[in-house]
């Protein structure tokens, strides 16, 4: 073999041990321990690494004391999963530098079991009637972490946050209430409730429309859509549903109430007296009766009083 073929090899093998050894000094290791919340390492756990750069991954398991231990992985940003029975699943985005040995415990949360979950929403419940949102809110949420396709909590965490006067909050999870369960006609209301606080008459219009096509012999409905084009001035509409919640259920007080108000503002004073009369029959101790009591009061001094002619 002459030298120059003997160069030319010895060039190809430095070239490939040079070029093996400066890959091996890219590549990085991830060290740690899987722990739960009290700090007692979880076996076993699913550690999986994606490349997000080129959706590649790897996965390897936790030992017995929870350490776990990976070389050769190359540099880049890697979307981090934990999974095990009995816990919540974990992701994370890390960054994995060139030739580094990232060190990391991972905390995983455990799963409450059915029975702590029932009690936690109606603890929720309790806190909610108390007026203690904030208390009610962090039970609701515990409860999803384990039940997210329960649509009662998500209508009462709605309920919570719009009682705290958090509406955008209020709005996303009764939305996601009647995404899971579409019949829910208590969210409905909520919901239309909660765009009416933003001053978004005609969103909750729409949600009334909506909620009537899923249940249209429901006469609240109709009363609370009627209210609503009444206060947005559309008269003709606002008196054609409180028509029909009227003969939906003719002993519903609330529609009364509401064709009281819309004369009122009309100024026909007759109409408004002769129906808030009736709304009076039928609820003498509704929170607004005194109010209507009052109004009665100062309406009929309003109308002249007939005279008669006798004849003789």
């Amino acid at each position: 073999m002459n030298l120059k073929k003997i160069l030319t090899i010895g060039s190809i093998l430095i070239f490939f041990f040079l070029s093996n050894f400066l890959l091996k000094a890219q590549d990085a290791k991830f060290r740690g321990t899987v722990k739960d919340e009290e700090g007692n390492p979880v076996p076993n756990a699913k550690i999986t690494l994606t490349l997000i750069a080129r959706n590649i991954s790897i996965s390897f398991k936790s030992n017995k004391k929870g350490k776990f231990f990976r070389r050769g992985i190359d540099p880049g940003r890697y979307l981090l999963t934990v999974e095990i029975e009995g816990y919540h699943t974990l992701k994370k985005e890390i960054r994995i530098k060139a030739g580094e040995e990232l060190r990391m415990d991972i905390i995983v949360e455990k799963k409450i079991s059915f029975e702590n979950a029932r009690n936690n929403f109606i603890k929720g419940i309790q806190f909610y009637r108390q007026k203690e949102y904030d208390k009610a809110i962090e039970l609701f949420k515990m409860v999803l972490k384990d039940r997210p396709d329960l649509a009662e909590c998500y209508y009462n965490l709605g309920l919570a946050y719009l009682y705290k006067g958090d509406i955008d909050n209020a709005i996303v999870n009764i939305d996601k209430a009647i995404e899971l369960k579409p019949e829910f006609l208590e969210a409905y209301f909520a919901l239309a409730h909660a765009y009416v606080n933003k001053k978004n008459e005609e969103k909750a219009i729409e949600i009334y429309k909506k909620a009537i096509n899923i249940n249209p012999n429901n006469a609240k409905l109709y009363v609370n859509l009627g209210a609503l084009y009444s206060s947005v001035e559309k008269d003709d509409l606002a008196i054609e549903s409180l028509l029909k919640a009227k003969e939906l259920e003719p002993t519903l007080p609330n529609t009364y109430y509401q064709f009281g108000l819309l004369y009122l503002r009309k100024g026909n004073i007759e109409k408004s007296i002769e129906n808030f009369k009736k709304f009076l029959k039928l609820a003498p101790n509704a929170p607004e009766a005194q109010t209507v009591r009052t109004l009665l009061n100062e309406l009929e001094k309003k109308i002249p009083k007939r005279e008669f002619n006798l004849s003789f």
